[in-house]
């Protein structure tokens, strides 16, 4: 069949370079790419010359073996309005009969049809050279045909690595060198395997390696794995990190490096001496010092893999506090909680150098890390000024028995400029104390010993209420009296008053008391005591 049409379209060119003419064309696209899965239209468009057809079933899509340069159908078109499309029965038809579907020839003008055959599922065995065979028929010639080559290229994505990737050994130690590994299909474009850490306590991940190996690119082939290993060296940072290994190519694209297909491992567990301890304080106070009776407590962390804090094998991993009084004493073990140590009461020979002692162990071997802290206790002290305290001495300043007094110092430390003020501000305050009782006293007793003078304008009978009553001369009228004989050739009746006073003071010197009958009268002269007031 192939034959018979080269040797029709010979003849026919032929025929055409003699007559001057030439048959219909046929075009195809040069290479179609398409990716695995997806859908993909094989297009063949061929026009007429005026005067020409085509025949029926003669609409040709083929494909080239494996391995030679022959071509086997897949399936016939007829033109519009002529005939039915069909798969044949090669076995390259069959491979896409299920996955495939036959278009029907449309016009799009200018004497130019269009012929598709539409692959919906494409898989990487369908990468292969196709062409398109159109057979036209003239007035004036046989059949002639003509042709055109197209290929088609399958890409694939990378996939999701294989397997979760495990790190070796398994104990594994800080400064250590370990081994992941990951395999993946890279995909066709081949792409890389990358490998990603991404640390506790660290939000972003870095990059450590990624893959320089190419595979060799086969026809019909997208599946290409690669293994790529890894051997860092890790730290204490690194314990409970993960290692994450991703894959791309060209065809993943949407999201960071780090996001695309990838497996990651379990967080490691990275073995790690203990190091050196943190020592707390609570309260925490200047210079350490505290006061007798006061507590404190002091919290001891250290940071090791194992923890000294963890409840696994309590014989290696844990805290001991120690004392010491005196550097060149023996140490002593205090009891403590986790690394805490409760001090309470606190005395002057609590005073020394306390030590947290950090212990773990792993893979057979054990490690420790000390930090010391020194604490001071003191006795309370107050800012206030010296007092003055008595005592009793055997002998006072005369040789007899007696108090003396002396100073204590109550300052608790002051400076000496502070208590020199703080005396001489007490001794200032004693003197004035001393002036003003003796001040005191001058005054009271000149009050005993003088009189209250009467104001000068006070008027004379300053007490209305007098009363007069003539009696006997009490004096004459006694017989037993020195001075009755004398006494009675005088008047022997005189005038006495009562005297009311009210509670006001008054003056002590003599009131004159004048007789009823007139002020002009002489008065009588009577001196009249009053009390101390």
């Amino acid at each position: 069949m192939d034959l018979f049409r080269r040797f029709s379209c010979i003849l026919f060119l032929s025929t055409l370079f003699i007559q001057g003419r030439d048959c219909g064309t046929v075009q195809t696209s040069a290479s179609v790419t398409a990716t695995n899965g997806s859908s993909v239209n094989l297009t063949c468009e061929y026009t007429l010359d005026p005067g020409d057809s085509v025949y029926s079933g003669l609409i040709v899509w083929e494909t080239k073996k494996s391995g030679t340069s022959e071509y086997e159908n897949i399936a016939t078109f007829s033109p519009p309005g002529e005939g039915s499309n069909s798969f044949t029965t090669t076995e390259s038809a069959m491979n896409l009969k299920d996955r495939a579907e036959l278009l029907n020839v449309t016009s799009t003008g200018s004497n130019t049809y269009r012929a598709v055959m539409r692959v919906l599922e494409v898989q990487c065995l369908d990468e292969k050279e196709y062409r398109c065979s159109v057979t036209f028929r003239t007035s004036n010639l046989g059949p002639q045909t003509e042709t055109a080559v197209t290929s088609l290229t399958v890409q694939a994505p990378a996939e999701r690595p294989y397997d979760i990737p495990v790190a070796e050994p398994s104990n594994i130690e800080e400064n250590m060198k370990i081994n992941l590994s990951c395999t993946a299909n890279v995909g066709k474009p081949p792409g890389k395997i990358k490998w990603w850490r991404y640390r506790d306590q660290v939000n972003a991940p870095l990059l450590m390696e990624e893959s320089s190996e190419i595979p060799v690119v086969q026809p019909g082939v997208c599946v290409y794995n690669v293994t790529f290993s890894i051997q860092p060296v890790v730290t204490k940072d690194d314990d409970q990190s993960v290692w994450r290994c991703s894959v791309d190519n060209e065809l993943v694209t949407g999201s960071p490096d780090q996001n695309k297909p990838n497996q990651e491992t379990a967080r490691i567990n990275v073995f790690y001496k203990v190091r050196v301890p943190q020592i707390t304080k609570t309260p925490d106070t200047p210079n350490s010092q505290y006061s007798v009776g006061s507590s404190v407590n002091l919290t001891c962390k250290a940071e090791g893999n194992p923890s000294p804090s963890i409840h696994i094998d309590k014989n290696v991993n844990k805290y001991v506090w120690t004392f010491k009084a005196n550097p060149g004493d023996n140490a002593t073990e205090l009891s403590s909680n986790e690394g805490v140590l409760s001090l309470t009461n606190l005395q002057e020979t609590d005073t020394g150098t306390y030590t947290c002692t950090a212990f773990n162990g792993f893979n057979g071997k054990t490690f420790n890390s000390s930090q010391h802290q020194e604490l001071q206790i003191v006795k309370t002290t107050t800012t206030s000024a010296p007092t003055t305290t008595p005592f009793v001495s055997t002998t006072g300043p005369t040789g007899n028995p007696g108090t003396e007094s002396r100073e204590e110092d109550t300052t608790g430390g002051l400076s000496g400029g502070a208590i020199a003020g703080i005396v001489i501000g007490v001794i200032v305050i004693l003197v004035l104390v001393v002036v003003a009782a003796l001040c005191l006293i001058c005054r009271n007793r000149q009050s005993k010993g003088d009189s209250i003078d009467e104001p000068p304008e006070k008027p004379i009978r300053n007490n209305q209420d007098l009363s007069f009553v003539n009696r006997p001369d009490i004096v004459n009228n006694d017989k037993s009296s020195p001075f009755y004989s004398q006494e009675k050739k005088h008047n022997t009746d005189l005038h006495y008053s009562d005297l009311t006073f009210d509670d006001k003071p008054r003056s002590r010197k003599p009131i004159q008391i004048y007789d009823l009958n007139g002020l002009n009268n002489s008065p009588y002269s009577s001196e009249v005591m009053m009390p101390s007031v």
